[in-house]
């Protein structure tokens, strides 16, 4: 009997991804948007993070009752990814659209304490074993193909850009998270804003700090699962790392080779409640 109510649990598990179905007509080819014209969408996308993100965190209780979020999202459904002809474009739009499809499901979902709550088999752990995670269950449409999450970040962003700054601008809606910016980004800008979002992650406390008393640089899980990424090139993690660190950190370490000889590192536990006020 016990193991027909696993079997019955998985199932149900399996079909459940805690989020409502949305059915959506596909864009029409004259109604597809280029990348070179996503001005407006991405002032419209400012628009919105400048009224509801202040310092990465976001007010979802009145952000996923306006109705503009809805009219974004639809402007990021009508986009034809195959216009992409630059780094610079590519990287503004997975990035935007990562963030905005994760600020669109969180509402789907909302009221949560987590994007942990959104998963399709229970908890985190038993979601990433089994493969049904929301980042790899819920599917959105851009243009004429459907995307997850997973893929726009594994599939595209990572491999195709090969940028560890992406990991400092997509933003998976927690707490430990780099702090969720309060404009879109913008080809003609993109390098500048990513070097400011490596900066501004760095510099929070809550997400990397340092404690001179036991000479311990505690760094953000993120640079642990992502390891390859970051020193890929061959160069030591902190080597990287060392142009975005705060002035105040360079300080109290003074150089790469103090940093070798007497400060160790090590990674904070995750936060994954919301990033909300």
């Amino acid at each position: 009997m016990k193991g027909v109510l696993a079997l019955i649990f998985l199932l149900f598990t399996l079909h459940c991804s805690g989020l409502p179905e949305r059915i959506y007509a596909p864009p029409k080819d004259g109604e597809l948007l280029a990348v070179t014209d996503l001005g407006p969408l991405y002032a419209s996308y400012s628009d919105l993070l400048g009224k509801y993100v202040d310092r990465g965190n976001v007010d979802y209780a009145k952000m996923c009752k306006d109705p503009t979020l809805e009219r974004v999202m639809a402007g990021f459904r009508s986009v034809d990814p195959s216009t992409i002809n630059t780094r610079e474009q590519g990287l503004a739009f997975w990035i935007n659209a990562y963030n905005a499809f994760t600020l669109d499901l969180i509402c789907l979902g909302y009221p949560v304490d987590s994007i942990n709550d959104l998963h399709g088999a229970g908890g985190i752990y038993t979601s990433t074993a089994l493969g049904r995670t929301v980042w790899k269950i819920h599917k959105f449409p851009i243009g004429h193909k459907q995307y997850t999450l997973d893929e726009i970040e594994h599939e595209i962003l990572r491999p195709k850009y090969n940028d560890y700054r992406i990991h400092a601008g997509i933003v998976c809606a927690s707490v430990s998270c780099p702090l969720l910016r309060s404009e879109a980004f913008l080809p003609q800008r993109i390098d500048e804003q990513l070097d400011e979002q490596m900066q501004e992650f760095l510099a929070s406390d809550i997400r990397n700090r340092l404690d001179p008393a036991t000479r311990t640089i505690y760094l953000s899980k993120i640079f642990q699962w992502f390891a390859d990424d970051f020193a890929g090139g061959g160069k030591p993690l902190l080597e990287v790392l060392w142009k975005y660190l705060p002035l105040d950190w360079k300080d109290e370490l003074g150089s790469l080779e103090n940093v070798r000889k007497k400060w160790k590192v090590e990674y904070l536990s995750y936060d994954w409640s919301l990033n909300g006020n």
